[in-house]
């Protein structure tokens, strides 16, 4: 597990690789000596990351990034923005059919009912005080 400095240099690694820089890049801008220091702090950020065992990489970096833009779009759509909630619609389906897919699971069974999921965050979030 990473801690302090170097958590923070690891999630502004996996920021910039959410966005699509290159391990170079990455290295150039946050200090790494090279695209591997780079490459292991982004795979460290997206190990801290809460996310199945049996996912890979790749889909780990989907959702992150599908995250990111539900995270953004969020304040306008809760405003009552209609194209802001159409986006986070459509990035929450496409996000259950990468899960469906990851996991082998049909995509009916992956997403559970909207309410269940917000009452089991609040759950685990109230557990985690």
């Amino acid at each position: 597990m990473i801690k302090g400095k170097s958590a923070e240099r690891a999630a502004q690694a996996l920021e910039l690789h959410l966005a699509g820089a290159t391990y170079e890049r990455i290295a150039g801008a946050l200090g790494y000596a090279n695209r591997g220091g780079a490459f292991k702090a982004v795979q460290a950020a997206l190990a801290a990351r809460p996310a199945a065992p049996e996912q890979s990489e790749v889909v780990q970096v989907k959702l992150a990034r599908m995250d990111a833009l539900l995270t953004g779009l969020w304040p306008a759509a809760r405003r009552g923005d209609v194209a802001a909630v159409d986006r986070v619609l459509k990035i929450g389906e496409r996000r259950t059919q990468l899960l469906a897919m990851a996991t082998g699971t049909p995509a009916t069974e992956a997403s559970p009912d909207a309410l269940d999921e917000l009452r089991a965050r609040r759950d685990r979030k109230r557990g985690q005080q």
